[in-house]
C-alpha cells in the first residue's frame, strides 16, 4: 500500500538545511527501509505549512510502526517539528469508502452535535 508522509521542518532543522545544504533522501530512505518498506520518492516544498513530503509502499502490517516511528523517531531528533503519514489510494479504490460513507449517513448512524 502507497502512504503519504508529510511534515514542516524545525527551526532547528531549517537551519541545518541552511549552514549545510545536503540530500536527505538517503537518510530517509533507510528510515523507512528499516521499518520493511520502499521510500518511492521524497520531495522538499520548502514554503509553507509544509516543507517535504515522502511516498513510500509500506506492507499493511507495519503500518503502525511506520506512524509509531514518525510521531517519537523522527520529531525526537529535533529537526523536524510534525509529520502526518496517511494512506495513498487510487480513485477507484477510494469508492468503498465513499459507499460506506453513503450507506452510514442514509442509515443517521452519525448526527452532528446540532442533530442530536
Amino acid at each position: 500500500m502507497l502512504w503519504v508522509s508529510y511534515g514542516k521542518l524545525s527551526n532547528e532543522g531549517l537551519k541545518g538545511l541552511v549552514s549545510e545544504p545536503q540530500d536527505r533522501a538517503e537518510a530517509v530512505a533507510r528510515l523507512v527501509n528499516a521499518l520493511g518498506g520502499e521510500m518511492i520518492s521524497y520531495h522538499m516544498l520548502l514554503n509553507g505549512d509544509i516543507d517535504f513530503i515522502i511516498v513510500s509502499e509500506m506492507p499493511d502490517d507495519r503500518v503502525k510502526d511506520r506512524i509509531l516511528v514518525d510521531a517519537l523517531v523522527v520529531r525526537s531528533a529535533g529537526g523536524v517539528e510534525s509529520v502526518t503519514t496517511v494512506p495513498a489510494l487510487q480513485a477507484q479504490d477510494a469508492m468503498p469508502q465513499m459507499q460506506k460513507a453513503k450507506d452510514l449517513l442514509a442509515a443517521m448512524a452519525y448526527r452532528t452535535p446540532a442533530q442530536t
